[in-house]
């Protein structure tokens, strides 16, 4: 059996849920299942509104104690089921297409897989703090311009402050993307020694944490450390003892599966056109990152096409827009 996990974020407020329920029952999984539900930061007086949005819905609550970061709270979950299999899905998570858990359930059923998920990326915070410093590294000559990228990144990093102002406390800012991440290095040159000697140089390849699946015991099994910051979860995301390199350590296989249940080994995620590349074409589950893609203009989109697949980018521009 499949435990399809699904993580709620309080402080956002009942719309991230109610939309990805719309998109739950609007796709079907194609493979039994059973929904769990983890509230995290929900309080007392939300607690009401959130359970509205689930009657009729069958599933099973988990409630965190306190507040923590979500691959904290996946964790926590995954020690208290008894499911073979898990599916990760965060707050923003929206599902695209029909058969998307029999997709992924078939992905990770292919010989020497430990590890799918819905998006991936090349993506390494070590070489754009490189480049951001004009440093030799694999960006060089692919990130767009410097006054282009300065106003990109002004305009996530305020998109990531909205986000934040309606999420947790500032100590633990929320929302924050990987270049988010290098912008807020910018303003400080002491987190660099952890971010150059932690993270690896480009190609960093890692399955994103938003929508991801594995057999229980492999997930258990991983080395995880303390979540504590945020940070701490970027580095068990993308990090040089991420969960993708622990389980391609094992020999076994990351694979991204696309919308029509294709799946690409790492060598490939570029052209499976899931994440930050063309039009997301072959997305299955898409989420907050997916849509600030999507939602962009070109330069948005040249900017972390090349952030993700540097000289493999293939942004396309926006529908009813011309290239510039």
């Amino acid at each position: 059996m499949i435990a399809v996990v699904h993580l709620v974020w309080g402080p956002l407020g009942a719309a991230p849920l109610r939309e990805f329920l719309a998109s739950y029952r609007r796709q079907r999984a194609g493979v039994d299942h059973e929904l769990i539900v983890v509230f995290n930061n929900v309080g007392d007086a939300s607690c009401p509104q959130l359970e509205a949005e689930l009657v009729g819905v069958e599933h099973r609550l988990l409630r965190l104690a306190e507040p923590v970061q979500d691959l904290a709270a996946y964790a926590y979950a995954a020690e208290q089921l008894e499911h073979e299999r898990l599916c990760f899905l965060n707050s923003y998570s929206e599902i695209l297409a029909p058969d998307w858990l029999a997709k992924l359930d078939h992905a990770l059923d292919q010989d020497r897989t430990g590890l799918v998920g819905a998006t991936g990326s090349w993506a390494s915070i070590h070489s754009a703090v490189l480049n951001a410093f004009m440093l030799p590294n694999p960006y060089r000559r692919t990130i767009p311009e410097r006054s282009v990228a300065r106003e990109q990144m002004r305009a996530i990093e305020l998109e990531l402050d909205a986000v934040r102002s309606a999420g947790p406390p500032p100590s633990e800012p929320r929302g924050r993307t990987l270049l988010g991440s290098v912008v807020n290095t910018l303003k400080s040159f002491r987190p660099m020694p952890e971010q150059l000697l932690r993270f690896e140089p480009f190609p960093a390849c890692h399955i994103r944490t938003n929508a991801f699946m594995l057999e229980r015991s492999s997930f258990v099994a991983l080395r995880k450390g303390q979540v504590k910051r945020k940070m701490d979860a970027y580095l068990l995301e993308s990090g040089r003892q991420s969960f993708t390199r622990q389980i391609q350590n094992q020999g076994l296989r990351a694979l991204v599966v696309a919308r029509d249940g294709a799946f690409y080994e790492h060598s490939q995620w570029p052209a499976s056109r899931t994440f930050w590349q063309g039009d997301q074409q072959g997305l299955l589950v898409a989420d907050n990152q997916t849509r600030s893609y999507a939602n962009g203009d070109f330069d948005r989109r040249r900017l972390l096409s090349a952030f993700a697949w540097a000289a493999l980018a293939e942004p396309s521009p926006p529908p009813g827009s011309e290239r510039q």
